[in-house]
């Protein structure tokens, strides 16, 4: 399939199920993107490949599986699981490439958090700082008062609902972001942040709303100078030591959707999971990596939107403690995407997926719970 056939999605369909095995690898193809580019040299990954991880059992939400035959029937388009440097399994869904970009939906969240903290590593960066400091553009809205640590925790109040049926406000943000075919009335990403209203104190519970993350990687733009596509590369996608270039999904305006339009290779996803296994590798402060793995408040957790998820859980710097394994997190995305890292046994799983909903409890931990068989298993 290519974007010139008849049968092809279109932005007014390629979110649609019977698209997103196909869009989910070519979203460029579909939306405007900005490149972000991989430098000279890549971090080596030594083949290393186990098939007896495929015969892994696992329990699993409600049942019992076998993590082969998890992968292949589970709307899965790759696995891949790296030990150390050794790249211990690599496995792809019929007509999925190993140089495939995937969208990473919300585990971009978690990449623009790990640029944050490299931010906060130079010194451009003060997690206690207001918001407004970085962008007074929105100071107006319901984001006035929240701090950049409220940005990062998922805890700054506004009036927004995260509903991927989608309901009106997700179809709204879509818009915004070029995601949609959008009305001529319809404002850019930047604008319908300003537009935020007010509702409720920040700081007092976890809210997963997906906007504050784009405003995050507003503020990291507006320190740097920078196109997010090209402070991430700086930053982080060339010190990292990337294999390939990746993209982010942009707006009419060029304004990236740093909350979830990230695509990029499996392995490239590894490496930067190696990257926070490894405290930060000299790219992102080490002390801001410990607090991201162990720093979340679970009693904002226990009052937000996903406690009956992870129960005794917590959420740090746009990653996922479920607080089972001593310092593993994770970040997820809808449609099916994990980046689980077990820091402790070094080990790192990338999961990307086109299931036909966006959004399962179920599946979703269920891909956790695969992942953390995985890192168990090597342990």
């Amino acid at each position: 399939m290519t974007s010139g056939d008849a049968t092809a999605p279109t932005l007014a369909t390629w979110l649609d199920p019977e698209h997103t095995h196909w869009s989910f690898r070519h979203a460029d193809e579909i939306v405007d993107t900005r490149t972000i580019a991989r430098g000279p040299k890549s971090l080596p990954l030594s083949p290393a490949h186990d098939a007896a991880l495929l015969e892994l059992p696992f329990a699993g939400t409600e049942r019992d599986y076998v993590l082969g035959d998890f992968i292949a029937t589970s709307g899965i388009d790759s696995f891949t699981v790296v030990n150390g440097q050794n790249l211990t399994l690599e496995w792809f869904a019929p007509d999925v490439a190993d140089t495939d970009l995937h969208l990473m939906f919300s585990v971009t969240k978690s990449i623009t958090a790990l640029l944050c903290g490299a931010l906060v590593g130079q010194g451009l960066i003060d997690t206690g700082a207001l918001v407004t400091e970085y962008v007074p553009a929105v100071g107006d809205s319901g984001f006035a008062g929240a701090t950049i640590r409220n940005l990062l925790d998922m805890t700054a109040a506004y009036a927004f609902v995260e509903d991927y049926t989608p309901g009106p406000d997700v179809r709204d943000y879509r818009y915004a972001a070029g995601w949609y075919p959008a009305p001529p009335e319809s404002p850019a990403l930047r604008g319908f942040l300003a537009s935020r209203a007010t509702d409720g104190q920040h700081g007092e519970r976890f809210r997963y709303l997906s906007p504050t993350t784009d405003l995050l990687g507003w503020v990291c733009s507006a320190v740097t100078g920078l196109h997010y596509a090209d402070a991430l590369s700086q930053y982080v996608w060339i010190p990292m030591g990337a294999e390939a270039d990746a993209n982010i999904t942009v707006d009419r305006e060029g304004t990236p959707r740093a909350a979830g339009g990230l695509s990029a290779r499996a392995r490239d996803i590894a490496r930067l999971g190696l990257l926070v296994a490894r405290g930060g590798s000299d790219v992102i402060p080490t002390d801001f990596i410990d607090d991201l793995t162990r720093g979340g408040d679970p009693d904002h957790w226990a009052k937000g939107d996903f406690a009956p998820w992870l129960p005794g859980g917590a959420y740090r710097s746009n990653w996922y403690q479920p607080r089972t394994d001593p310092d593993a997190i994770m970040g997820a995305g809808i449609y099916g995407q994990m980046l689980y890292v077990d820091r402790a046994r070094e080990v790192v799983v990338v999961t990307q997926s086109s299931w036909p909903v966006a959004d399962d409890t179920t599946r979703h931990n269920d891909a956790y719970l695969a992942s953390q068989a995985v890192a168990r298993a090597l342990g």
